[in-house]
């Protein structure tokens, strides 16, 4: 079977590629281990820039009903104060992931891409012509352009060589649990419209969090580097403190957390996202915001500049675009991307530890972290 592209990985930013490909005139296959809806450990914080920048992600957030906030209550590290910022339109929207994902990859398939789900890639081949992947089992999927969107332990990045590993201060390491809750827990415990964050919690580089949704609450924490040691007494202390203040359902079960890791403003660091025939997008390529972790926007936005340059490579390909080679058009993704979603993903240029105590004291500063957590302005 031989496709215009072979698109590894369905979450995100597979989805949103295989879409804006298949809605562009190219034949696509994509390939995931999972089957669809999958369950998927994240906050399932859905940034409001994605809502806004693309009607299919509008039109998932609708079908899966995800819950919207206008409001972020920050908590100091020691949660002895609060601090909270409030718009007038949506920051946000709180999404069960395992439903929003297989809601893109519906987007995807509408739109005419070829969905190959329950099949493990246990290896890619690229070559000056042609790529493929090989599937569990060893049937063998071909095409003019290789996409890995395979997440933060991509195949594709590894077995191509441009991304072995990540450095352990390039990874955020995390632990979440989703509850159940009722419409009166939510208001009782969350307030409402409102999600709560503890920059710093604990002293470590990182931050916990408390994201709820219409009938279910996400708490968690993600730390940096050396701090990953001790995400599990993190974790428990996070836990602890919400229960003091009477932030949780009584008798939630928050045991066993789900483990994950997300590489947070890495793409910055990579020195390229284009191989031979080859782009990585999303998690795979470290498309996520330094500061917040946040990758469902910059995975979608990583996903459109990647499938603009497929197409144009695709037709250099096909001969009706003299001058340009498939190559020559796939490399303009490592230039192209810095200049669409950057300056979203590096951390603020200031000092956060200096300016973190008075997000407590002066709304304006308040206002400032919110507007750089939530839309990734800079401070």
């Amino acid at each position: 079977m031989h496709y215009d592209v072979v698109i590894v990985g369905a979450g995100p930013a597979g989805a949103a590629a295989a879409r804006f490909l298949a809605a562009g005139g190219a034949n696509v296959a994509l390939v995931d281990a999972a089957r669809f809806p999958r369950p998927k450990p994240c906050a399932g914080w859905l940034s409001d820039k994605a809502v806004r920048n693309y009607p299919f992600v509008d039109a998932a957030r609708r079908k899966v009903k995800a819950t919207p906030f206008k409001r972020l209550t920050f908590h100091s590290p020691d949660l002895s104060l609060v601090a909270r910022y409030g718009g007038r339109t949506h920051a946000g929207h709180v999404v069960v992931r395992a439903k929003f994902d297989a809601a893109l990859v519906q987007a995807a398939r509408k739109a005419g891409a070829k969905t190959i789900l329950g099949k493990k890639v246990t290896a890619v081949e690229t070559g000056e012509h042609e790529v493929g992947a090989v599937l569990d089992g060893g049937r063998r999927v071909t095409g003019s352009v290789l996409v890995g969107a395979d997440g933060v332990r991509s195949t594709v990045a590894r077995e191509t060589g441009l991304r072995p590993r990540w450095s352990d201060e390039q990874l955020v390491a995390t632990l979440s649990k989703t509850i159940p809750l009722t419409a009166r827990q939510r208001t009782d415990c969350f307030g409402t419209n409102n999600v709560h964050v503890a920059l710093g919690f604990g002293g470590a580089s990182g931050y916990a969090w408390a994201f709820p949704g219409a009938r279910h609450a996400s708490i968690g924490i993600g730390v940096r580097g050396p701090d990953a040691g001790r995400l599990k007494e993190l974790y428990a202390a996070w836990i602890d403190g919400l229960n003091g203040k009477e932030m949780l359902p009584a008798r939630a079960d928050l045991s066993d957390p789900d483990g994950a890791a997300v590489p947070a403003g890495a793409a910055v660091d990579l020195e390229s996202h284009v191989g031979k025939r080859t782009v990585l997008i999303g998690d795979a390529g470290g498309f996520a915001a330094a500061a917040s972790g946040e990758g469902i926007y910059p995975a979608i936005t990583s996903a459109e500049v990647a499938s603009d340059c497929i197409l144009k490579a695709l037709a250099a390909d096909a001969g009706t675009v003299e001058g340009t080679t498939c190559q020559d058009e796939l490399l303009k993704f490592r230039t192209r991307w810095r200049e669409r979603i950057a300056s979203h993903l590096r951390m603020p240029n200031v000092n956060i530890t200096f300016l973190l105590p008075l997000i407590f004291t002066n709304q304006e500063i308040c206002d400032r972290f919110a507007r750089a957590f939530l839309f990734g302005e800079n401070l």
